[in-house]
């Protein structure tokens, strides 16, 4: 998965939660154009940041046990030959193997 969208999918569904307005666990994945399958993946990513996320049937919604805050930031530059030259050092790096053939580590 494109990892943009995945940092955008993990922040929504933060979001959710926060306000416990996320339903049922199929109703959630549904939500998220997600199988119940992977919204839990999804929530286990949540869970390894120390997201307390539990579910409460009587409320048939997810919530945080303990307050939470999830604050995600990323930044994503594309870099042309040149540049990569001058972050490099002036170079850039082809490996050859012995039978001289260019093997590329791009």
């Amino acid at each position: 998965m494109n990892f943009v969208k995945q940092i955008e999918r993990i922040k929504r569904i933060h979001k959710l939660i926060s306000s416990e307005k996320t339903g049922t666990p199929v109703v959630f994945a549904k939500k998220l154009s997600l199988s119940r399958s992977q919204l839990y993946n999804e929530l286990e990513i949540i869970k390894e940041l120390d997201g307390p996320v539990k579910y409460c049937k009587k409320r048939e919604s997810f919530y945080y046990e303990t307050p939470f805050e999830l604050i995600l930031h990323y930044s994503l530059k594309t870099i042309k030959n040149d540049e990569s030259k001058e972050i490099f050092g002036g170079f850039n790096l082809h490996p050859i193997l012995l039978d001289g053939t260019l093997i590329s580590l791009l």
